[in-house]
Parts: structure tokens; sequence; C-alpha cells
């Protein structure tokens, strides 16, 4: 009893509880089976009592064990809960500000707005986020107070709508998506549903530029043609590719634009390429001042 008791292994005797499976379990929680069965072990040890069943398959909580953890569910949920009101209480004092972006927006369009921002209401410590997230996770970053601000492209229109009693968002800025292709890659005849495979450099799946590309040329009488070369997450490697000639690839204006002039680099004319809003999304529950303040002061650049 000694001891310390860590979260973490409340955390894996729920999610054995919940699998009914050492195996599954240590999928779900990253880490091998022989270490969460050490933790559990470490976790009976502290509490005096054997909690899980191990002689019925699947596994099952012992009587204790069903006490324990309804108990640990609550402890988990409050120190979670301690902790996001911790961070809230300390944040709401610090003018610093954390903005969540997509990638290539964060290497190109960030530095710029946060440098617009500053000019018209002062100076302000920023911190930057740009992982790979889904949608749903920015949006609970903004919820929970760990970020701030979300930048993004504007959403698909087949996304789930973003609820606007709990999230304000406004335009911010815009760009083009266009497609490019190397000096070397033969016209690909866009108009023309026949004709040669196209070499297609796209995005991967989870890319939010994969859905902006996937329903623009959803219709295209192109797209049967096309022949995927390349495929990757991040703007900035499809844009590598293509100056490499591995293919036609759909990207944002201002990858291209940032990078110079590239001669070996060309935009094919045609009426396949569009216009495209960055947003910028808040929390209606973050109060903080500086937040309101940059909200209010951040439009699109005319």
């Amino acid at each position: 009893m000694g001891r310390l008791m860590h979260l973490r292994w409340l955390e894996d005797l729920v999610c054995v509880a919940d699998e009914g499976h050492f195996a599954r379990a240590a999928e779900r929680r990253h880490i091998t089976q022989s270490a969460l069965s050490r933790r559990i072990k470490s976790l009976e040890l502290w509490a005096g009592a054997e909690l899980l069943d191990r002689s019925r398959h699947p596994i099952r909580l012992t009587d204790a064990g069903t006490e324990f953890v309804a108990a640990a569910h609550d402890i988990i949920s409050q120190a979670y809960d301690a902790r996001l009101s911790a961070e809230a209480l300390s944040r709401e004092s610090q003018d610093e500000v954390t903005i969540a972006s997509l990638h290539t927006l964060a290497l190109y369009f960030v530095p710029s707005l946060v440098s617009r921002l500053s000019r018209r209401i002062g100076a302000f410590p920023v911190s930057v986020v740009a992982e790979t997230r889904t949608v749903e996770e920015y949006l609970s970053s903004l919820s929970e107070q760990r970020t701030d601000f979300f930048i993004s492209y504007a959403l698909p229109s087949d996304s789930e709508e973003i609820d606007t009693d709990a999230f304000e968002q406004k335009v911010i800025g815009r760009d083009r998506l266009v497609p490019y292709a190397h000096s070397s890659i033969e016209d690909p005849q866009l108009e023309s549903p026949d004709g040669p495979p196209i070499p297609y450099v796209g995005y991967s799946g989870t890319a939010m530029m994969s859905y902006l590309v996937k329903e623009l040329i959803q219709d295209a009488p192109f797209r049967s043609r096309l022949e995927t070369r390349y495929r990757a997450t991040l703007a900035e490697s499809v844009r590598t590719a293509v100056s490499f000639g591995l293919g036609i690839a759909w990207l944002p204006e201002s990858t291209v634009i940032a990078h110079g002039i590239n001669p070996d680099l060309r935009r094919i004319a045609g009426p396949w390429q569009t216009e495209f809003e960055i947003k910028l999304f808040r929390s209606r529950n973050n109060t903080r001042p500086v937040v309101k303040r940059i909200w209010d002061a951040a439009d699109a650049e005319e």
C-alpha cells in the first residue's frame, strides 16, 4: 500500500475490463502485452486485491475489481477535469495564444496573419501547433481550451456541420486550388475523357486537401484517366513530387508562389480550378480577453 499508484494503471484496468483480453487492450494502450500485464499486477499489489479473474475467457473483473473499476472511472474523469481547469486558470492570466493549424497554413499563412494582427492590435506571443489531426480533434481541443484558435481550409460540403452553438467561425483569407505539372509532362488535355493515362500525384485520404480535390474533380471527364504515381499527406510533399516530374497535382496556389518562380513548374489552364476559403474557428466558451481582441481584428485581407 506504500507504493505510488499511477493514473495510467487505472486507465489500463478500465481498458482490460472493456476489452476482456490483454492483447486487444495492449494494442489500444499502445504498449506490449507483457508491459500491460506488469502494470495491472502492480495496481493489484497497490490495491491489495486481485481485480481480474484471469481463469476466465474473456477476462472478467472480480467482485473487488468491479467495485474498483467504478471508482477508477470517477478518479480518471476527475483528474482530467482538474487538469483542464488548472490549465484554463493558468492561461487566463497569460497573453500567449495557441493556434492550431493545418501544416501548409502554418508554413505560409499563419506567420503572415500574425504579422498583420500585430500591426493592428500590438504584438502578442503565439504558439502554433501543426499536427495531423481530424477536424473533430481540432474542435475538441478548442472546447477544452488547449488551443485558442483553429485555422483551416473551408470544410468540404459533405462534412458534418460545425456546431454553431459551440463554435464561431469567420473567413480570414482565400486561396486557389490549381493543377500544376512539370514541364516534362505532356499536356494532359483535361477537357477530354479519352487519351493516355495521366500521371497523378494525390493526397492521402485523411488530408484536408484530399477532400477538396475530390470535390473539385469528382465529375471531371478526365478522372478515369488519372493514374496515381505518388501520394502524400502534406501539400509541400505533393508540390515537391510535382517539381520532380512525378505527375500532375492540384496545389494551393500559395504553396507555389511561396517558393518563387520555377520555370519547370507550369500551371495547367482550364476550368478545373477553384477558389476556397481559409477560416478561423474559436470556442464560444473561450472568454480570454486576448482571444477576443484577436478575433475582432481578424478579417480577410483585402
